[in-house]
């Protein structure tokens, strides 16, 4: 083994707790390591409160980061020497769940000064460069998402109910009643039973006589279950009208919905969107976002659309398992990320001393808590608490 891989030791950052942390920081490092590709990482949030003292640092890893505080330090610190990985066009302008609460100028310096751009698409990559107006190709890797999948393919059989998932709310804005009474009306058609995974609104709920709520399930906890499940119809609308924006920003999502239902096995229905068309992987049927369309669509796949589930499962699970997706996309990205020579956890924390040390602390709890409850706090909060939050805790 080239000893050059085997000593890099990892120190991550990220906001998220959840979902997008287990999918974009926590699974690509642990493979990494039990591939024996890293030495060893850490992952800890913007107050860098917990770094252990004895942790020596080779590359440093930031996760949709929008602390203009941080981005400062690391500056001074390492010279802007670091990967920075977005999985959004968070830079865009797009609203269809409410209040964004991120610091959009933050990110787009973030994605100017790293030394080394993640992204899971060619297609975001060129988005974020025509939105900063600045050329990222030359220091942009793409990193897919994958996942740690069984080699054990489904045997496939008709499906025995449908799956709706969602870490926030459905990315459809005028679309939202079309696409979703028509599922109401396939599930009642077939005696289906709708999953639902995620904060799915009751009105959405009340829809479907058949729904089960499950509301937010645990990363791992979820993937867990569409693997135990029989197959399922899984569906994944992405709104096509709206704002150039809204379009820009949903153009530029990720075809991680792919990769999850068949990768699982679950012959699945998804929005003719760019990310489930440009795509490598095979899997399912698109449609344009009408009723006639998701009708249609859902009817061939309960018909025998489920039929070729097992070969469009082994083509995902070919080209999107973590073990070569770690391997061949983010261990080039981190190697490219490597610092000159190996930084101290002490010298890249902040002070530990007066009124920062204090700031760090209430950070370090903030972040440590669960991200959909911090967010719904956070959206609830007066403008004026907000922007105090926003200059002090948040950053």
């Amino acid at each position: 083994m080239n000893n050059r891989h085997s000593k890099l030791r990892v120190l991550a950052i990220t906001r998220d707790t959840a979902f997008l942390r287990a999918l974009r920081v926590d699974m690509p490092l642990m493979n990494l390591k039990r591939q024996g590709l890293i030495e060893d990482y850490y992952v800890t949030n913007p107050s860098l409160f917990d770094v252990p003292s004895d942790f020596p640092i080779d590359v440093v890893w930031l996760q949709r980061i929008s602390s203009s505080r941080l981005l400062d330090h690391l500056s001074k610190v390492i010279d802007n020497q670091y990967l920075y990985d977005l999985d959004d066009l968070l830079i865009s302008n797009a609203r269809y769940n409410g209040r964004e609460l991120i610091d959009q100028g933050a990110v787009e310096e973030a994605v100017r000064r790293c030394s080394v751009l993640t992204v899971t698409s060619h297609r975001l990559m060129e988005a974020l460069e025509k939105y900063v107006g600045s050329p990222v190709k030359p220091k942009t890797v793409v990193c897919p998402n994958g996942f740690e999948f069984t080699r054990q393919l489904r045997i496939p059989a008709r499906p025995a109910g449908i799956v709706v998932a969602s870490t926030d709310e459905f990315a459809l804005t005028v679309l939202k009643r079309t696409v979703l009474d028509v599922v109401a009306e396939f599930s009642a058609k077939h005696d289906l039973p709708v999953y639902c995974f995620g904060p799915i609104d009751r009105k959405v709920l009340s829809k479907c006589r058949n729904a089960i709520p499950f509301g937010l399930v645990p990363f791992w906890h979820f993937h867990t279950l569409l693997a135990s499940f029989p197959p399922l119809i899984g569906i994944a609308p992405l709104e096509t009208d709206g704002s150039e924006d809204l379009r820009d920003f949903l153009a530029c999502k990720s075809d991680v919905k792919m990769v999850t239902y068949s990768g699982f096995g679950h012959p699945s229905v998804y929005s003719r969107v760019a990310c489930f068309e440009d795509t490598e992987l095979r899997a399912g049927v698109l449609v344009r976002n009408t009723p006639e369309d998701w009708a249609e669509g859902l009817e061939a796949m309960y018909s025998d659309g489920w039929k070729t589930l097992g070969t469009e499962q082994e083509h995902t699970v070919e080209h999107r398992h973590i073990d070569h997706i770690a391997a061949q996309s983010w261990l080039p990205a981190l190697l490219k990320a490597k610092l000159p020579e190996p930084i101290s956890a002490s010298r890249i924390r902040f002070s530990r001393h007066g009124a920062g040390f204090l700031l760090d602390a209430a950070r370090h709890l903030i972040y440590s808590q669960d991200h959909i409850a911090r967010k719904r706090v956070l959206e609830k909060m007066p403008a004026f608490l907000m922007r105090l939050a926003k200059r002090t805790l948040l950053n």
